[in-house]
């Protein structure tokens, strides 16, 4: 009978039974739940505490409050619903760059239920487009105005819904704002990060409610923001970072995400 390899060096089974339960005893942290296993649901709690303060200042000094963003998202998950049939756990691909929108987007679907699929629509190539399209079953497309026409011919089929949305459509005005209430679990999809297709085609990678929470509503990764804290958003709209620490935002104090071109 072959006898086993030895164990590693650095292996926990060189210690000494004593050793492997002081390791384990004291090689952990505190145990501390996140005072949120929602994405939606932390912003929500600070837009209702300060619906007045700036949440977002884009490259051109346009600003929106807490509570308009929020109102402006529910109208959008509402449209989602109830015009597009969007379901728990359906996938929306957002096409957008640094602006306002984008973080209206993002809350308008995880408040919708649905997982969004970020896009930097300046230079995802329209094959690319197309591949994430139909890789993430994505049957709805919001998109800002400028990057409509890319969409529309990268969109592999005629079911893929394309809603072009900015500061300007009538859908803020005549919308439904109400809160949907969606029963969203902390196990479902946020977002789906994409990969850059360096070695084949792009792949999307699942990120979960509480994988976010989990990470930035707990210190060390909630960085000391507090009231009035600005923070420059200057990554790849579709990068990973840039996406959980939109996410976190509104998880501390309200504070300002500005945008540069």
């Amino acid at each position: 009978m072959a006898s086993l390899p030895p164990a590693s060096f650095h292996s926990i089974e060189n210690l000494s039974p004593q050793d492997r339960e002081l390791f384990n005893r004291f090689g952990r942290g505190v145990t501390a739940a996140p005072p949120f296993t929602l994405v939606h649901h932390a912003f929500e709690a600070v837009a209702s505490d300060h619906p007045t303060a700036t949440a977002v200042r884009q490259h051109d000094g346009a600003t929106i409050s807490y509570g308009e963003l929020d109102r402006r998202a529910n109208i959008l998950a509402n449209s989602l619903i109830n015009d597009h049939g969007l379901r728990r756990g359906d996938r929306v691909l957002l096409v957008y760059s640094r602006s306002i929108e984008m973080v209206v987007f993002i809350f308008g679907v995880l408040k919708a239920g649905g997982q969004y699929v970020p896009v930097d629509g300046g230079i995802i190539p329209p094959e690319t487009l197309s591949h994430e399209i139909t890789d993430s079953s994505a049957a709805i497309v919001l998109c800002l105005p400028k990057f409509q026409q890319k969409v529309k011919q990268s969109a592999p089929s005629a079911r893929v819904a394309v809603v072009s949305l900015d500061n300007g459509s009538s859908l803020w005005e005549v919308g439904d704002a109400s809160n949907p209430r969606v029963d969203v679990q902390p196990h479902d999809g946020a977002y789906v990060i994409y990969t850059s297709g360096t070695t084949g085609k792009p792949k999307g990678v699942d990120v979960s409610h509480s994988n976010v929470t989990n990470t930035l509503l707990l210190e060390p990764a909630k960085l000391g923001i507090t009231v009035g804290t600005n923070v420059a958003q200057q990554l790849n709209v579709a990068f990973d970072m840039c996406k959980t620490f939109y996410s976190a935002s509104p998880f501390s104090s309200p504070h300002k995400l500005a945008f540069t071109k």
